[in-house]
């Protein structure tokens, strides 16, 4: 970075101090802060923390169920599955930069972020409830049908998600208040993951789990868990219709339900929170200069570099755990309790993470958290095979 792009940094964080300042002296006068002490309420902390429950609810609900679903009951070939779900995460890696680039260019006197969280909510519930419907159509035709409600569902997500996770900034001008705002969010997040489970859990309970991948089917010599270029082992080998209707439409009732709970939620941040306006400004008028001004800091993409990998590391495996504990380990009726067992354990750890990142810092509390991670996955890989095969 030369001299005078440092002198241009140096002037946005004074001006964006500043900024900040004024914005505080306009909260206090609103009665949106509690004078001389710069604190939001909790009531206004809990109407923006509901707001990061549809994406881990909605998300979780697709990496957790997604894949036994498309394979069981909508019966599709495993390639076309991962065709439909890598595809649907790298049109997300496109979509986030865009919704960004738009959000930073809209102003209503509803503000910035806040109408973005609330307009794309009827077009993500109906995309969210036709991903879990079962078309009486062709494979093929199906593979087109859940890649592009898929990739829709992605779009209105980053819809909220991106102007949602920029809001801390705009709730208020003291760094502990957004601080505490941020926890908050991160227990209703987990109880987003944790709802996930919870609903598709139960339903699939009431609803039964009957429909299976019949593995007598399997080639005993073979060393990968399937054999054949398509899924003739699972189309050709489920029950019957009656079982994937019932499964079918219990996959349904829990995506109403949760479709229902991310329109409240929606609702609530939208009506319960205020923003300060004009805090951030953007002098890049044109997307790729706005681009390339982001992608120039080194640290930025570090640790978005980090993070994609880190998050790429998680996905697989949420993707694949529920047919890892079906078929591999012979749990599959077991799945939903595991998922509940390992969110409550990330809910009881949160207090202590927070006290982590207070007296270590954010981002050594990041690398701790890591270098944990990656012995607990590479113990996956040494779980013996306990499914009994029979002829």
């Amino acid at each position: 970075m030369n001299e005078t792009e440092s002198d241009d940094s140096c002037r946005e964080s004074f001006n964006f101090t500043n900024s900040l300042g004024i914005k505080k002296q306009k909260f206090e006068q609103d009665g949106l802060m509690i004078k001389n002490e710069g604190k939001l309420s909790i009531f206004q902390k809990i109407c923006f923390a509901v707001g990061g429950l549809p994406y881990q609810m909605c998300g979780n609900a697709l990496g957790l169920f997604i894949s036994p679903f498309l394979l069981e009951v909508s019966q599709i070939r495993p390639k076309q599955v991962s065709v439909i779900l890598f595809s649907g995460r790298g049109w997300d890696a496109v979509t986030d930069p865009l919704i960004g680039f738009f959000v930073n260019r809209t102003n209503t006197r509803f503000g910035k972020l806040r109408p973005w969280i609330l307009f794309p909510v009827p077009f993500a519930i109906f995309c969210y409830i036709m991903i879990w419907y079962v078309p009486d159509i062709s494979r093929s035709s199906k593979t087109i049908w859940y890649l592009v409600f898929y990739c829709f569902f992605q779009t209105f997500l980053s819809c909220l998600h991106v102007p949602y996770t920029s809001l801390t900034m705009y709730l208020t001008p003291d760094q502990a208040e957004r601080d505490s705002a941020t926890g908050y969010r991160m227990v209703f997040e987990v109880l987003g993951v944790l709802l996930a489970a919870v609903i598709q859990g139960i339903m699939i309970s009431i609803y039964g789990s009957t429909v299976n991948c019949d593995v007598t089917t399997l080639n005993l010599k073979s060393t990968t868990p399937f054999p054949y270029n398509d899924s003739s082992l699972i189309s050709n080998n489920l029950n019957d219709d009656s079982d994937t209707n019932k499964l079918s439409e219990g996959y349904l009732i829990s995506a109403s339900i949760m479709s229902l709970i991310y329109l409240i939620c929606c609702l609530t941040t939208f009506f319960g929170t205020k923003e300060m306006k004009d805090v951030i400004t953007d002098h890049n008028k044109e997307f790729f200069k706005s681009f390339k001004s982001v992608f120039s800091h080194k640290s930025y993409i570090t640790l978005l570099l980090a993070f994609l990998f880190n998050s790429l590391a998680v996905q697989l495996v949420q993707s694949n755990l529920a047919l890892f504990c079906k078929y591999t380990v012979d749990a599959g009726d077991q799945y939903q309790y595991l998922i509940i067992v390992l969110l409550v354990s990330s809910i009881l750890s949160l207090p202590l993470w927070q006290y982590l990142m207070i007296k270590l810092g954010k981002k050594t509390t990041y690398a701790v958290g890591l270098i944990l991670l990656i012995p607990n996955l590479f113990v996956l890989l040494y779980i013996e095979n306990t499914s009994n095969f029979k002829n």
